[in-house]
């Protein structure tokens, strides 16, 4: 597995400047961590994490605890977790891939 990018170009163009969604910029990407392994870790840790909803076309970021996913239904959220790869080796592992920024 590894970065498919030109970092010259993404630094120039990307980089604190707007938000980009990069598809397939990882090769070979299969998931480090399952949702199962996930919501384990993130419950059993009590790590800090975001719930990210979109309702009626905004996002909300909320701060609650996180409970597990049986609530969320199938769509239109995401789960931002802190520091997951100090609990995870295989998420470690990909986040050694960006490593040309600072943590």
């Amino acid at each position: 597995m590894h970065l498919i990018i030109n970092w010259e170009d993404f630094l120039h163009h990307h980089w604190q400047k707007r938000p980009i969604l990069l598809k397939q910029a990882i090769s070979d990407f299969v998931n480090p961590i399952s949702p199962e392994e996930l919501e384990t870790l993130v419950i059993k840790k009590a790590l800090e994490c975001q719930l990210i909803q979109r309702n009626h076309g905004k996002c909300q970021l909320g701060y609650q605890a996180f409970n597990g996913y049986g609530s969320l239904g199938q769509r239109n959220w995401s789960l931002r977790v802190e520091a997951i790869h100090h609990w995870h080796r295989a998420a470690e592992e990909l986040l050694s891939l960006f490593r040309v920024f600072p943590d």
